[in-house]
């Protein structure tokens, strides 16, 4: 079987942005031109301060007009998401709600619930992980938006299987890129591209996974894909993580 050398190509210049911090570095993509700027506006939570207005992507200009929308309405559902969680937790100010997502995420993450830049004490369950992940959305998109983080770019990509998305786990907790492939001729069902996207993030964010049940990059992006509804014996997890990227 021949190798898809695409993704991985783009995967080396991502791992040098992320080493490097710089805007620019994949080889593949030597012209700036090849990329269109879009720019999606950020929900401000209660209780959140100093967002940005809009956070800012590249767009690879291989993708459609239709495609970028596809994409921008899936990246505006995970915002959504995101904006969600931390209402509900907000709680009327008493920041000690339990949120839809932070309850699915309970009754089914188990494993891997750490990201590779925590330092803290043990996380002891996928509620505690889901307040760490979206806290650590909250620094990505800040970081994005107010351009103190490289430029983030979303390539068009051939990925393997059903792939739809592919990021990197990164290691550091700030100055991160949001940046991520997009498998060009799978993008148009918004409850699927929101998933994967959100299964990307998680990567930026610092998790890692196989993409199997109990990990909590899986049952996170899961319980979005579900819309938080819980696990139905007839549809099984795979049939959600078969889209995702290792």
């Amino acid at each position: 079987m021949p190798i898809n050398i695409q993704p991985i190509l783009i995967s080396m210049g991502l791992i040098l942005q992320d080493v490097l911090k710089p805007n620019f570095v994949t080889p593949q993509y030597p012209d700036p031109a090849a990329f269109r700027e879009i720019a999606i506006p950020v929900p401000t939570p209660p209780g959140v301060t100093n967002l940005p207005a809009f956070i800012y992507f590249d767009l690879d200009n291989q993708f459609t007009l239709t495609q970028e929308q596809g994409i921008k309405d899936a990246i505006s559902l995970v915002l959504f998401n995101w904006f969600h969680h931390l209402r509900q937790k907000w709680n009327g100010g008493a920041n000690n709600g339990i949120s839809n997502l932070a309850a699915c995420n309970n009754v089914y993450a188990i494993r891997n619930l750490q990201p590779a830049w925590y330092t803290g004490p043990r996380i002891p369950n996928g509620l505690v992980a889901t307040n760490i992940a979206m806290d650590q959305f909250t620094r990505l998109i800040r970081d994005n938006g107010l351009r103190l983080a490289p430029k983030a770019k979303i390539f068009a990509g051939s990925l393997d299987n059903d792939s739809l998305t592919l990021a990197l786990t990164a290691l550091n907790r700030t100055k991160v890129p949001l940046s991520f492939i997009v498998d060009l001729s799978k993008v148009g069902n918004i409850g699927i591209d929101a998933g994967s996207i959100m299964h990307a993030w998680l990567h930026r964010a610092g998790f890692y996974n196989p993409n199997t049940t109990s990990y909590f990059i899986t049952e996170c992006s899961m319980c979005i894909m579900r819309d938080y509804e819980l696990k139905n014996l007839f549809l099984p997890d795979s049939a959600f993580y078969k889209f995702f990227s290792q």
